[in-house]
């Protein structure tokens, strides 16, 4: 049977974005060319791929965000999803890509990842690189979280002598604090400024500060950001070293919790545990004690 009959595949630059994972939204830098590709059945998006191509031949899905990866409908056929990674493969070689790399997010993102994993795997791809996620899961789960843990939290903030801070971003000054308390550790800082304050400013509902101060000072900060409208990404978590309480950390990361079932998600991503491409096992416990769900984002990648 020729399925391919029965589906149109779909590449197109600079495409519009129509898809509630808003990253897709991307500033093309020097040399680069962006594309969507999608495999359409009477006229409807049955899954899609943006896809960065860079001036070295590197196509990636997509370049310095946390994930891009294949999108899919809940039900999807397995054949079709083959038939829109070759063509895929087709047109990037036909565009003179030299490799492609696909960054697929974890499961609590993509129903289908099982099946995509697969697809990906048959088609050649070699798997590069796994990062383990932790998540809360379930509006329940979270809400009997907080309830179970507020009045305690309550006392331990206040035992540290600190206030909370939360909601949408106005100044852009805690990213010096993140800066500085991440150098004083030894721990690495590439976030590209420039580019997260125009994502910000073009989608405000989509991120929120979480802060603890002591006084005037600041003792922590956590950036989060709505991925897609039923999940909050738990980025860039930073604390002061000099004013750093056993209980900073967790204190933070329970008022981002707060924050997410205020907003009404779904889920709540902790993101990954790695420190210099291995496991950082008192993260990883650390996370572990407050999450009820993990998977992985799996790195795909095919030479041509």
């Amino acid at each position: 049977m020729d399925i391919a009959k029965n589906y149109d595949f779909v590449i197109q630059e600079n495409p519009p974005i129509d898809h509630p994972y808003f990253l897709h939204d991307y500033l093309i830098g020097k040399g680069e060319r962006y594309f969507c590709a999608r495999l359409l059945k009477k006229q409807k998006v049955k899954a899609l791929v943006y896809l960065v191509l860079k001036s070295d031949g590197t196509a990636i899905s997509i370049k310095n965000a946390p994930f891009g990866g294949v999108w899919t409908e809940k039900k999807i056929a397995s054949d079709s999803l083959q038939l829109l990674i070759s063509e895929l493969l087709l047109a990037l070689k036909a565009l003179g890509a030299k490799r492609f790399k696909v960054v697929q997010p974890p499961d609590a993102y993509e129903d289908n990842n099982p099946l995509v994993h697969y697809i990906l795997k048959a088609q050649g791809f070699r798997l590069e690189g796994i990062l383990l996620h932790h998540f809360l899961e379930d509006k329940k789960f979270i809400k009997g979280f907080i309830h179970a843990k507020l009045s305690k939290h309550k006392k331990k903030i206040k035992k540290i002598n600190c206030n909370v801070e939360t909601g949408s971003i106005k100044t852009f000054n805690f990213l010096k604090d993140i800066k500085w308390w991440r150098t004083q550790r030894g721990h690495e800082y590439n976030v590209n400024e420039e580019k997260l304050i125009q994502q910000v400013s073009a989608y405000p509902d989509r991120y929120f500060l979480v802060s603890l101060y002591q006084g005037e000072q600041a003792a922590a900060h956590a950036l989060c950001v709505k991925l897609t409208p039923n999940s909050l990404y738990y980025y860039l978590p930073a604390i002061n070293p000099d004013l750093q309480h056993a209980y900073t950390g967790e204190g933070l990361l329970f008022e981002v919790i707060r924050m997410g079932e205020a907003l009404g998600v779904d889920f709540i991503d902790l993101g990954s545990s790695d420190l210099d491409g291995q496991p950082n096992h008192n993260l990883i416990r650390y996370k572990m004690k407050n999450a009820n769900g993990t998977s992985n984002k799996l790195v795909w990648d095919i030479k041509f």
